[in-house]
């Protein structure tokens, strides 16, 4: 069997240590959701961290007393601020992540 250099072998014990740090922090990502209703609250689309609609909710009724013009404002309004709080709560994932620190043979 070969030896490793110690630095290859610190190296390769922070990058398993930062690979599961990415892990941890994408599962958290992967489970956000945004529910941000509409200013009337007749519709409340869902969003996921990365930005894309998962389901969307209007309520009854909404279709036949809007036009198209309130009921795409509404709905598109909606999806907007839903995305907009989806990625906030992304950005606040990453940034409470703590990152393993490097380590140097020896340490």
């Amino acid at each position: 069997m070969v030896e490793m250099h110690p630095e290859t072998v610190a190296a390769l014990g922070s990058s398993k240590e930062f690979i599961h740090t990415i892990d941890e922090m994408q599962e958290r990502i992967d489970k956000i959701r945004a529910r941000r209703p509409s200013p009337t609250s007749r519709v409340i689309p869902e969003v996921d961290a990365e930005a894309r609609l998962t389901d969307l909710y209007i309520a009854p009724g909404t279709i036949e007393t809007m036009t198209r013009q309130q009921l795409t404002a509404e709905i598109v309004g909606a999806i907007q601020e839903s995305a907009i709080d989806a990625l906030r709560q992304h950005r606040l994932a990453v940034q409470a992540t703590e990152w393993p620190r490097t380590r140097r043979a020896g340490q």
